[in-house]
């Protein structure tokens, strides 16, 4: 490992940990596809006295997207699948209309870039369609099929003309359905033959087959984090919606649907050869005219997905400006994070790549943390 890279990300670590902003986490650091750092800290467990491993599992919430928008991209090389397809080809009964009663087409790369003009339901007030209809986001218990859940979807009228707008959605939950429409087989299955195989990933799926491997859910709390119950609504900053209801025990319900938007668990090794696979190519998984496809900002700037200076590609925010966005990454930097308390990135110029998995809700995502294992991995 790199001594001076470790000694600055143990020292974000232990001092989160000490100022009882996290509970748990591992964090890799891959440069030119090779590991130069890994370290697990604090516990998986508190209550249990569980010290984190590197093998532990996470509830990855939207770190699933990713994984999901892989497989999309595959099935595009092979000619199995167009960006151009209009979503109802493949699930004819998906046709939502606009307030003014018309069903405008909705593709693949609407779907993709969250421009479908669909939402998530925590991102709608409480007299919201979304709630009247009870439709899912993906994360909470819920005894709905995944068809069930999106023909209820379908019943909600659309949020803007689609390609218009960019609007964070369960848009990846319905390229789930498409996908497993082209290929034929569920969800899970198409998982293992799309990504999980190719990547040689071990750790990763829609339901944790043993609780001891998986780090306990917890969510920010004064003086420390508290551990999270199913049911547990967790209020979210200002400009991300409304309080989102999640249900750590769905990771290990197999009787759950399987959210291609928010339901994966999987470790830290796995989602960093997601990132590097992004990044590279994975030897040979993606084309190289593809993982360019894929950070490319099909989102433009302005729209301030994660901050000023940042677009959406494919799978993840795209940096276009690093001045204006006040970050070392370089331009062409994507990234994303997990609601759990997980964000990765990887950065093309500098041929580098992070993944931070925590166990608390929503430091880990988008509060200090995530900003200082950033620098700290910049120097």
């Amino acid at each position: 490992m790199d001594q001076a890279l470790a000694q600055r990300i143990e020292a974000v670590n232990q001092r989160a940990v000490a100022e009882g902003r996290i509970v748990g986490s591992v964090v890799l650091v891959a440069h030119q596809g090779k590991v130069i750092y890994a370290g697990a800290s604090g516990y998986a467990d508190r209550e249990q006295q569980r010290p984190m491993k590197r093998s532990n599992q996470f509830r990855l919430s939207s770190v699933s997207k990713p994984y999901i928008t892989l497989a999309a991209m595959r099935m595009v090389e092979q000619r199995h699948l167009s960006l151009e397809d209009a979503v109802s080809r493949w699930l004819p009964w998906f046709t939502p209309a606009l307030t003014d009663g018309r069903c405008p087409e909705i593709t693949v790369r609407h779907l993709l870039t969250h421009t479908a003009g669909l939402d998530y339901r925590f991102k709608q007030p409480e007299n919201g369609p979304y709630h009247r209809l009870g439709i899912c986001d993906g994360m909470e218990l819920s005894t709905l099929t995944l068809e069930q859940n999106l023909r209820l979807l379908a019943d909600a009228p659309l949020q803007a003309e689609p390609g218009s707008v960019f609007n964070y959605s369960l848009s990846i939950d319905v390229l789930g359905a498409v996908l497993e429409q082209v290929a034929g087989v569920a969800l899970p299955t198409l998982f293992d033959q799309w990504v999980g195989k190719p990547l040689g990933l071990r750790n990763t799926g829609f339901v944790a087959k043993d609780a001891q491997t998986l780090a306990t859910a917890y969510y920010d709390a004064d003086p420390e984090p508290a551990r999270m119950q199913d049911g547990f609504l967790l209020t979210l900053p200002e400009g991300f919606g409304f309080d989102l209801e999640l249900a750590p025990s769905r990771a290990l319900a197999s009787s759950a649907y399987p959210s291609a938007g928010a339901g994966m668990v999987g470790d830290a090794d796995d989602v960093l050869r997601l990132v590097e696979a992004l990044r590279n190519g994975g030897d040979g998984v993606l084309q190289p005219a593809t993982t360019e496809l894929m950070r490319q900002a099909h989102v433009g700037a302005d729209a301030e997905i994660q901050g000023p200076g940042w677009g959406f590609g494919f799978g993840g925010a795209v940096l276009v400006d690093a001045t204006v966005a006040s970050t070392p990454q370089s331009n062409g930097t994507m990234q994303w994070g997990g609601v759990y308390g997980h964000n990765w990135f990887y950065d093309p110029l500098a041929e580098l790549s992070l993944v931070a998995l925590t166990n608390t809700a929503i430091e880990g995502m988008c509060g200090p943390y995530s900003i200082q294992i950033r620098d700290a991995v910049y120097g």
